[in-house]
């Protein structure tokens, strides 16, 4: 989807998780394949695509993809894993519980950062905690 070497990040409030899933999904190059899942044991939740073969650690969605339900799924697996410190403790502000999507580099590796067969990857998503600063 991305060059080789691109970073594509944002962070945002759970309320903007929808908006960023299909930001990310309008860059895909791989419109015409299907659109896969996977958790890690560390809390990440990845999409990613496929052709006509299943890929190891890569699930269908048991229905027709939806961003907007998709989107809900993902912030409740969000809210299921550990709170996130935001850094700014020490600052003058208020914090909010988000959301942090990052692309999946391209690599031929088995495993990356606990993603299985990565080359199929998009993004990921991991919980976050936004900082508000007065």
């Amino acid at each position: 989807m991305f060059s080789s070497n691109q970073v594509f990040q944002i962070s945002g409030s759970m309320s903007k998780l929808e908006e960023a899933l299909r930001f990310a999904l309008s860059f895909s190059e791989n419109s015409h394949s299907k659109i896969v899942f996977q958790t890690t044991e560390d809390g990440k939740y990845c999409i990613g695509w496929k052709g006509d073969s299943d890929i190891k650690g890569w699930q269908q969605y048991q229905f027709d993809f939806d961003a907007s339900i998709v989107a809900k799924i993902i912030v409740q697996f969000l809210c299921k894993q550990d709170e996130k410190k935001s850094g700014y403790e020490y600052a003058d502000g208020s914090t909010g519980d988000g959301f942090i999507m990052r692309n999946i580099p391209e690599t031929f590796s088995d495993v990356w950062a606990k993603i299985k067969e990565p080359f199929y990857g998009i993004v990921y998503f991991e919980r976050w905690c936004n900082f508000y600063s007065k």
